[in-house]
């Protein structure tokens, strides 16, 4: 035993449902003191699992709002940082139709703010395995443009196309010199969904079946609208309410929709600050000229030589998680805690972490088969059977209770049903016979992980969002429940998960395994008990 081992505490920042905090926590040296997040229905549920600390004290909502030193003295100190950045909002830079996505990307920054200010002894970041990929890249942005030319960030031109209409290329110009301008053109966000909805039905048969349900409400939005596109809608406007697009009103709709998407697109450039230039290229579209930096050089810049860090892609099943789920990790060790002198942190021992049985779906959910579910998230809560119980899934069995929380299913329709029972073990969407493919406009453009049977005897694939995905239960007609899909994820069954039904699946989709994190955490704590 190592009578050194001590309480480290740890600040969790976009917590999320708590799936890191609580992986972290179970291996025993850890102790959170601290966290941050956004979502009310996970905020929720992380305070309803962590009820017995004062965590709520030092729990604040918006990440770029917080004063990271402050919380941390509020809190007693922080050792450990971690956490998981959303990385949605990054570039993928030399994509045609790439968008400038939200300010997502910089809640990275956010993160590495938080480091430089607590300073703690390590921190971890976990994210989605594309992360390490040069492609993901940070715009620059007036915000921290002087940081990034200060610390040498390198930079690379690139290209985001903003219009490829030339007859409106002077109503962008001057909405680029003067930013006000943009309301005068931009439509609602509700019509303009309506409108692309529309644009993107190609048969005569398609356009009338929408119409059928969304005419009058588009032609009311219409009526409503007060921009400077006001005569393009009503033209098309006229075209609806009789049910008959040309194909002049087919190439006015098309054009007004690519227009507002070049809006959408300098909107986007404008609210983050993305520093710019206007330009045509030699096809005559006009093109914003932008320079960007790959998200890992910046990590390496801002850290400088205060940290050792080093990164990999880790697998889920390699810790004990019945599931196929790659996260990418950057560890960091601050340099006066350090064994290396080459500036390098070894992280080969977490990189080569396996464990000796990988339980499988069966392992994980079979218990719960003969468990009735709810389609309601206030039901009556279902007692657990005693058969079928594997080694993996007694040690997620609640020892205080034999009431199974969470076991809950979306509703099922005539036409899932249907799908359901043509579907085998192993097999998804493109296994139907095409009769039930109707409902999906480009059928063969879905994805492989939607009306999936989930597989008893292998591990599971990566578990999002089940409810959206539409994941089948392996043996039975029904959906995966909340209370399965945190199974998969190692979530022990006194986890309970609150808000509405989606969010539940969400929260579980979003989460860190937690046996994957508190293997995570047995090797930092590992790190830190070396400087001892």
């Amino acid at each position: 035993m190592n009578i050194l081992k001590a309480d480290y505490k740890v600040a969790d920042l976009f917590c999320g449902a708590g799936g890191l905090s609580l992986g972290f926590e179970r291996e025993g040296s850890f102790k959170v003191v601290a966290a941050v997040e956004n979502n009310k229905n996970a905020r929720a549920t992380y305070l309803h699992n962590h009820s017995s600390r004062e965590i709520q004290h030092h729990f604040p909502q918006d990440v770029r709002n917080v004063h990271f030193d402050q919380l941390a003295d509020e809190a007693g100190g922080v050792d450990v940082v971690i956490g998981g950045p959303p990385c949605q909002g990054f570039s993928n830079a030399n994509r045609q139709k790439n968008h400038v996505i939200s300010m997502n990307n910089q809640l990275v920054k956010e993160y590495f703010r938080a480091v430089r200010e607590i300073r703690p002894k390590a921190f971890v970041m976990e994210n989605v395995s594309m992360l390490k990929s040069a492609t993901h890249r940070f715009f620059d942005s007036s915000v921290d443009h002087d940081l990034m030319v200060q610390l040498n960030v390198p930079m690379t031109d690139n290209t985001v196309l903003v219009s490829d209409q030339i007859d409106r290329s002077k109503i962008i110009q001057a909405i680029v010199k003067d930013h006000n301008l943009l309301t005068d053109y931009r439509i609602s966000h509700s019509l303009y969904q309506e409108l692309n909805v529309l644009n993107k039905k190609k048969s005569d048969a398609q356009r009338q079946h929408f119409l059928a349900t969304h005419a009058n409400k588009m032609v009311k939005e219409i009526a409503r609208d007060t921009t400077s596109e006001h005569a393009r809608l009503d033209a098309i406007a006229g075209a609806i309410q009789t049910g008959t697009l040309s194909g002049a009103i087919q190439d006015t709709l098309e054009q007004e929709i690519s227009f507002q998407k070049s809006l959408k697109t300098l909107s986007e450039l404008f609210d983050n600050h993305i520093v710019f230039s206007l330009q045509q290229n030699l096809a005559g579209q006009l093109e914003a000229l932008v320079k960007t930096y790959s998200v890992l050089d910046y990590i390496t810049h801002i850290l400088g030589d205060d940290y050792q860090t080093e990164s990999d892609v880790l697998e889920a099943t390699k810790f004990g998680v019945p599931q196929r789920r790659r996260r990418f990790i950057l560890i960091g060790l601050r340099a006066d805690l350090a064994l290396s002198q080459d500036g390098r942190l070894d992280i080969t021992a977490l990189s080569n972490h396996k464990v000796s049985y990988v339980p499988n779906v069966r392992d994980a959910i079979k218990d719960l088969a003969r468990v009735p579910v709810s389609t309601e998230v206030d039901g009556a809560l279902p007692v657990r059977g005693d058969q079928d119980v594997s080694g993996y899934a007694a040690t997620l069995r609640d020892q205080h209770s034999d009431k199974i929380y969470n076991h809950i299913v979306p509703k099922t329709r005539e036409t899932a049903l249907a799908r359901f029972k043509k579907i085998k073990q192993g097999e998804n969407f493109h296994s139907l016979p095409e009769d039930l493919k109707s409902t999906y406009s480009v059928p063969e453009r879905t994805q492989n992980t939607i009306y999936l049977r989930v597989n008893y005897n292998t591990t599971s694939g990566t578990v999002v969002n089940v409810r959206k995905s539409m994941w089948i239960h392996p043996e039975l007609d029904r959906a995966i429940s909340v209370r399965e899909a945190a199974r998969i994820q190692s979530f022990p069954d006194s986890y309970q998960f609150l808000g509405p039904k989606d969010s539940q699946y969400q929260q579980v989709g979003n989460a860190v395994p937690p046996l994957m994190a508190q293997g995570i955490a047995e090797f930092v704590d590992g790190l830190l008990n070396n400087h001892h």
